[in-house]
Order: structure tokens, then C-alpha cells, then sequence
């Protein structure tokens, strides 16, 4: 069997040089390399593999997250991707082909790549106890005969172990990363995780999670940038109060929402380049606004554009007749971290 390796150089990275060692077996394989690629995607270390062995001793110029990327006829796609965190020290790789899907068993001197395989470990034990629900799930399909899924009854039945099906085959990666919070509460890698995951659409239990960093955490660049978010983020839950809007309507004059009289107020942020969002005004004006206006019902559209001319244009257009607001900053806007654009 051939085998290819690279590793891929991200963006998260510090200016940590040092001697690197990788010692690595991938078991199956009986010529192949691996290469280590920069940021700029050009080679940089080269190691080959002979007899399901490798190994390189290099001097690594950035620490950081990298990713590594090996073929294999074990795995469905052809290829395997995994992400290491890499700084300078001894590094051992077990490429295990039986359990191809499985993240590599390593072995290192890094707190944070021991950290990122104990994060792992618990997300594959998920997808193990996942897959194995999802076995015995069709084995229940396969003991309905098709001439009971005819019937009412069993059609049901089976549609519903189908639903199941897929549910099972998904982990819950919240609660994947809630696990590992949990046992490793001081790791330093917990915001660099939770930016791969959908933190938007629930910021309130991630915030949560995010008050219980560690000072690493905290204070690494990823940490940063999520507090920073997430705090816009919660403003925007239910129940929470309305951000303030930034901009003047037309006439150059500020907002007054209680002046408005309404019962319930939609903020729609829009910009006259955005296909999408200016569909919502013709949704606004044939439904919405006919059924709900006199019970209360109002809208104040703050537009993210810079041109002003583009702006009055696309509100003329458009044929929006309730309050318009910008402060013709674009994406530098307040109102950009509010909308979620």
C-alpha cells in the first residue's frame, strides 16, 4: 500500500522556534512520505515512509495548528484529515489503518496537542456509541418485511425508526465539547474548539461555557476574538434588550424607537448590494406588514451600505415606507456586529 502525508500550516501560529522530532508508524504502509507544508503552502520538511515507519528532526520555525492529511484504502473518501497542534519537542504518531476513522494515537511534549487527542478521544467515543445506536436501529428496519411497511401502522413505525437513524448517525458536538470542558476545565485550547463549532446559534449556553475559560484560554487569540462576539452575540437573545442602532434616518436625524408607538419592532439590517436581504422587503410589504401593522407592528431597516446615493436609491426601489437608518460606515458599523453580516 502507497501512502501520502502532509501537514498544512494554518493560521493560528506563534513566533516559537525550536527542534521538532515526529516519530511515527502507520502500520499497512509499505512506501509513502510526508511532507510539511508553510502558510504559503510550499514544502518545508519532507520524510519518507518505509516499512510503516517515519521520522523527521527539523527545526520548526512557528508553533501552531497544523493539519495532517494521509491517504488510505481504510478510509471511504481515500484520504484522512486530522489536526495536530505542533511546537518544538518529540512528537510519536500511531496511525492505527483498523481504526482509520479514529484520531491517531500521539504521544507528545506539548500540553496543547495532549490536550487536542484528549478532546478527540471523547468525540470518537461519541461517534463509536452514535454508529453503534445507529446498527441497532437498522436492525429493527430490516426486521419489518415489506409487506408490512405497507400497512398504515408499520409505515410509521418505519418512518419514524428512520428519523431516528439519522439522528443517531450525528453527534452532538455541544455536547462533545461540553464533556471536555468538564474534565479538562483548565486546558488552553478551549477557544480555538469552540470557533469550530455553530456558537451563534445558541450564544447564551456557549458564553456560559466561555466564563469558565482558564486565564490561557482567555487570553489566547481565539479567546479574544469569541469574547468579543459572543457578547454582541447574547444581546441578541431572547428576552434581552434591543442593542442601540448608530446612524440617523434620512433627514439626518436619530432614531427615537419609543417615539415609534409599536408593540413589537423588527430591526432589519440590510444593504442595497445584498440580493437576499432586499427580498425581505418586497416579503415585508405583500404579508407581514397588510396583517400586522395595525396590531402594533413595526420595522426599522438600518442599512450597512457606504454610499449614500445607493442607500436612498435601493429605499425608493424598494418601496420601504417606514423609518430607514445608517451611519453609511459599512462592515466598520456597531450595527455590523449586531446583524451577524
Amino acid at each position: 500500500m502507497r501512502c501520502f502525508l502532509a501537514l498544512l500550516f494554518t493560521a493560528c501560529k506563534h513566533s516559537q522556534s525550536g527542534q521538532i522530532e515526529i516519530t511515527g508508524t502507520a502500520d499497512g504502509v509499505s512506501f509513502g512520505n510526508i511532507i510539511i507544508r508553510d502558510q504559503a503552502n510550499t514544502p518545508v520538511f519532507r520524510a519518507d515512509i518505509t516499512d510503516g515507519k517515519f521520522h523527521l528532526k527539523e527545526v520548526l520555525q512557528y508553533a501552531g495548528y497544523y493539519k495532517m492529511i494521509y491517504s488510505s484504502s481504510a478510509a471511504r473518501s481515500g484520504t484522512r484529515e486530522v489536526e495536530l497542534y505542533l511546537e518544538p519537542g518529540t512528537y510519536s504518531i500511531d496511525i492505527d489503518q483498523q481504526k482509520i476513522n479514529d484520531y491517531p494515537y500521539i504521544t507528545a511534549s506539548s500540553p496543547l496537542q495532549t490536550q487536542l487527542s484528549a478532546f478527540n478521544a471523547i468525540r470518537d467515543t461519541a461517534r463509536h456509541e452514535a454508529h453503534n445506536k445507529a446498527i441497532e436501529i437498522t436492525k429493527q428496519m430490516r426486521q419489518i418485511s415489506d409487506a408490512e411497511i405497507k400497512s398504515t401502522s408499520q409505515i410509521g413505525r418505519f418512518n419514524d425508526l428512520q428519523a431516528k437513524q439519522l439522528q443517531a448517525n450525528q453527534i452532538d458536538e455541544f455536547a462533545v465539547y461540553k464533556e471536555f470542558m468538564s474534565k479538562y476545565p483548565d486546558n488552553a485550547i478551549a477557544g480555538h474548539l469552540m470557533k469550530s463549532l455553530p456558537y451563534q446559534d445558541n450564544p447564551v449556553a456557549y458564553y456560559a461555557i466561555f466564563n469558565k475559560f482558564s486565564v490561557l484560554a482567555k487570553n489566547s487569540d481565539d479567546g479574544k476574538e469569541l469574547e468579543v462576539k459572543l457578547k454582541e452575540l447574547t444581546k441578541l437573545s431572547p428576552g434581552s434588550p434591543a442593542p442601540d442602532i448608530a446612524g440617523t434616518t434620512l433627514d439626518g436625524k436619530p432614531i427615537n424607537i419609543k417615539a415609534l408607538h409599536k408593540k413589537i419592532i423588527l430591526l432589519d439590517f440590510w444593504r442595497s448590494t445584498n440580493g437576499s436581504s432586499r427580498d425581505n422587503h418586497e416579503e415585508l410589504i405583500k404579508t407581514m406588514l397588510p396583517e400586522l401593522r395595525a396590531k402594533g407592528f413595526g420595522v426599522i431597516s438600518v442599512s450597512l451600505d457606504t454610499d449614500q446615493t445607493k442607500w436612498q436609491q435601493a429605499i425608493k426601489a424598494d418601496g420601504m415606507d417606514w423609518p430607514q437608518v445608517s451611519d453609511l460606515k459599512g462592515d466598520d458599523s456597531p450595527n455590523a456586529a449586531t446583524s451577524g453580516y
